[in-house]
């Protein structure tokens, strides 16, 4: 039987819930059924893992991560090393992922490989009011286009798939709800020594620890934990606030942190890769971020039943039951957030009850073996493995709404 071919674009290959997303499919799917192929920018964290295999990996020179006004004539030329791309590989289902790459791996696979079924998933919409009203209605209306000439839309969370329902997105276009999944039985280091991995952070053994997996991006919102932070060493001297990652606002997070003078409390190691170990010793998670689709680091956390306090936006209420897995915060009231950041420090009993809470919790469907069943059907019913893809394809998609079939034994 002839395998069915799949290309991924993605933006670049950073950590992140999309990357991972699409490297756990890569990894696990059903290699007799499908071949798979990834397209994506250079200059991510985990190039040097596929700077070996030039056969099933190809990096886009041209394509830049920042959506910029003066990255259009990069934008252009990565449109057509895409096209270039889809000619060699011919494949038969076009996957993009990710803002950037999911625009310009859209509108090359119609210009360039017609045949190619496209699917786009949005690990989150990567659009936010609070970057301004011209720039979301912009990207509103790139989206509604881009779902046009897209065959199927794949949401991680309910509420990202009804908010883009009531912008106008892929009116008409078939939608699927497949879950981001991780590991929910993770397995540390043999060796594994808390204390040690404690001091090896200048943390002392006893202390309290506030984690956050994520990076320096505005969206990521790296200023609101570190106030947060800092209303609650105002109160309790005990504990450490940890954010991972990188990116634009890291110098002026961290000068925030030196005039507020708690550099020594709240950590900002940078890129880190032992993830589960850092929330091995942590006894809150926290996520400030603006926008989330469902962020794989909470699901982590919870796989290591470590309870949460987030801002409640688009998926995480999905994940966290509030006042019971963890607590849930409007957005932007650091006041609040910070409150129960020290409800959590300082009563162990709740934070047992709600460690107890989630380990009854059925996390089903947001495991990485979910997601990638999920996703080979997906694959199937839209080239099944007896019938390859073949013939023009309009550039944009016909007019058909598309309906869901009614299962066996509906009604």
């Amino acid at each position: 039987m002839e395998k069915t071919k799949i290309l991924y674009f993605i933006t670049r290959l950073d950590q992140g819930g999309a990357q991972a997303s699409v490297l756990s499919t890569m990894k696990t799917i059903n290699k007799q059924q499908f071949d798979t192929y990834l397209a994506t920018g250079p200059g991510g964290r985990l190039d040097g893992k596929f700077k070996g295999d030039s056969s099933h990996v190809y990096f886009i020179k041209a394509l830049r991560h920042d959506v910029k006004l003066k990255y259009c004539f990069h934008d252009f030329i990565a449109l057509l090393q895409m096209g270039l791309v889809l000619r060699k590989v011919r494949p038969d289902i076009v996957h993009t992922n990710a803002p950037k790459a999911g625009i310009l791996g859209r509108v090359a696979a119609r210009i360039f490989w017609r045949k190619a079924k496209v699917i786009h998933t949005f690990h989150g919409l990567g659009f936010a009011k609070e970057q301004g009203e011209k720039h979301f209605k912009f990207f509103v209306w790139v989206e509604k286009t881009c779902a046009k000439f897209t065959d199927v839309l794949v949401f991680v969370s309910r509420k990202n798939a009804a908010e883009a329902k009531e912008l106008g997105i892929g009116k008409g276009t078939r939608t699927e709800l497949i879950r981001a999944g991780v590991n929910f039985h993770p397995i540390l280091p043999l060796k594994f020594d808390p204390v040690a991995k404690k001091a090896s952070l200048n943390i002392p053994a006893n202390a309290k620890v506030v984690l956050a997996l994520a990076n320096c991006k505005p969206l990521k919102n790296p200023l609101h934990f570190v106030f947060a932070a800092y209303k609650v060493l105002q109160q309790m001297k005990n504990v450490y606030f940890i954010f991972t990652g990188d990116g634009p606002l890291r110098e002026q997070v961290l000068k925030l942190v030196h005039n507020l003078n708690i550099e020594k409390q709240v950590l900002f190691p940078g890129w880190r890769n032992d993830a589960l170990e850092l929330l091995a010793i942590s006894d809150v998670y926290a996520s400030v971020s603006l926008r989330e689709g469902l962020p794989m680091s909470l699901l982590e956390a919870m796989a290591m039943r470590v309870p949460a306090v987030c801002y409640d936006v688009d998926g995480i209420s999905e994940v966290i039951t509030n006042n019971k897995t963890g607590f849930l915060v409007t957005p932007s009231d650091i006041n609040t957030f910070a409150d129960k950041l020290k409800v959590l420090l300082r009563h162990n009993a709740l934070r047992e009850r709600f460690e107890a809470a989630i380990d009854r919790r059925d996390f089903a469907e947001f495991t990485s073996a979910t997601m990638v069943k999920k996703q080979e059907r997906l694959y199937r019913s839209l080239v099944p493995p007896t019938k390859k893809n073949g013939g023009k394809r309009r550039f944009f998609r016909r007019k058909k709404r598309y309906v869901k079939p009614i299962s066996q034994g509906g009604k």
